[in-house]
């Protein structure tokens, strides 16, 4: 039986008092300076030699003489350190995707230049030297192969576009949260109904009583809520897969912003959905530009932030209750979706606009996914263009007439959802008989 993680959490079970909260958010501070000095020394193009495997930084770090000005207990100095080199390692992946995306996209380069940048930004000794304007330290098979792509193409001219990509796309991170830190196993332990943290000072520990009487052995996070003089615990926990009863039905979805799901039977799930993600964009919209005028500290970016994550909250819980109503009650053990194209800001108007755009399908696609997971149901992406236009019952070319699809062919008159819906099974139960070829 597979396992994956989750994760649970444990909340104090009395107030916490104000002097204790404040040496909490003194962590708390002290490990956000330690990533912002992290993000600005090690996130730009000088940084990228050292981040692999991460120990030269780490060496530096210690002799760097900031965890003794802070006064910060190793166990959290280091694990902020290691949390900042894995969101810059996670900048450099998406500036390299997105440099490979305009690569594809450019109109006049050769296969031969497209083949010199993609292995230019795979092989990480070629990345830097391009970068740095030095030579990589390639040997063997691998040297005479950067060699060859080098004398093939215009590589001045290729290194200075790739050099020019990087420029535009590479941002340095920045974190303003200071709400929460993280803490390893050496940094606490479970006792009396509660758990000891490790503090700033010597040799003590701050007691904080909990609801439960759980215990883990594992890194841990603490998420502060000064306000309600409040903490919750967040652990990761390796769970088991269920294997629910009954499961085994394929089901194709349409995914879409009005409706989150519609199956191929016409069976709606989430219908609420867009009155969420408006409410959401349009605090959004009305909001963001009056508190970036005053200041990153002020009342109003606080007030901001505070209802942003209340609305971010509320719709999150209903996409989870939706898709957990929709599997328990279709019961599938096969969930085929359609792979969706890049969004577009195409639409009737600036609000819908915004609203499309934030649409947070991201977020609908990775709950499902991880709920089916959960669950041992199988998840597959299927092929999405033309998905909509083609009739599910004969498979000819129709025309949408509003919410309704009509086929000229066949004379089938359906829901414009459904049908695509009906499409997904379909495409879906052929890609399954075609891998089952191959095997």
């Amino acid at each position: 039986m597979g396992t994956m993680y989750k994760t649970v959490y444990q909340y104090n079970k009395s107030p916490i008092s104000d002097a204790d909260m404040e040496k909490l958010k003194e962590i708390a501070k002290d490990c956000r300076t330690v990533r912002n000095y992290i993000y600005d020394r090690y996130g730009g193009i000088g940084g990228l030699p050292k981040l692999y495997p991460g120990y030269t930084i780490q060496n530096e770090m210690t002799k760097s003489g900031l965890r003794e000005r802070l006064g910060l207990p190793s166990v959290y100095f280091y694990l902020s350190i290691f949390t900042a080199l894995g969101d810059i390692k996670c900048q450099w992946t998406k500036v390299k995707s997105q440099v490979e995306k305009n690569v594809r996209a450019h109109p006049d380069m050769t296969l031969e230049e497209r083949h010199y940048l993609r292995f230019a930004m795979k092989q990480s000794q070629c990345f830097e030297a391009v970068l740095a304007g030095g030579e990589a330290g390639l040997s063997g098979e691998w040297k005479e192969t950067w060699e060859t792509l080098r004398d093939s193409v215009d590589a001045p001219r290729l290194n200075k576009y790739l050099c020019r990509q990087v420029r535009r796309h590479l941002k340095k991170p920045r974190s303003d949260d200071a709400g929460g830190f993280p803490v390893s196993p050496k940094g606490y332990r479970y006792g009396d109904h509660g758990i000891y943290l490790s503090m700033k000072e010597s040799r003590r520990r701050l007691f904080i009583p909990l609801t439960d009487n759980n215990q883990y052995s594992r890194q841990i996070y603490i998420r502060l809520y000064p306000e309600e003089r409040k903490v919750s615990i967040s652990v990761p926990v390796e769970v088991r897969q269920r294997h629910p009863a009954g499961y085994g039905e394929e089901v194709g979805l349409a995914l879409g912003l009005k409706c989150m799901f519609v199956t191929d039977k016409g069976t709606r799930y989430g219908e609420d959905y867009l009155e969420y993600q408006s409410a959401l964009t349009d605090y959004v919209r009305e909001s963001l530009p009056r508190h970036k005028r005053n200041g990153e500290n002020n009342r109003g970016r606080k007030k901001y932030m505070a209802k942003r994550a209340r609305l971010e909250r509320a719709l999150h819980d209903y996409v989870n209750a939706e898709i957990n109503r929709m599997l328990k009650t279709e019961k599938p053990g096969t969930v085929y979706i359609p792979r969706l194209p890049a969004s577009s800001k195409a639409g009737v108007n600036r609000r819908m606009n915004a609203t499309v755009s934030m649409w947070q399908r991201g977020f609908v696609k990775g709950r499902l996914a991880w709920k089916c997971r959960e669950r041992s149901i199988e998840l597959v992406e299927v092929f999405g263009k033309g998905i909509g236009s083609q009739c599910s019952s004969c498979g000819a070319e129709g025309s949408k007439d509003g919410e309704t699809f009509a086929c000229p062919a066949c004379g089938q008159k359906i829901p414009e959802r459904q049908n695509t819906a009906g499409n997904v099974l379909k495409r879906g139960r052929k890609l399954r008989e075609e891998r089952q070829e191959e095997k």
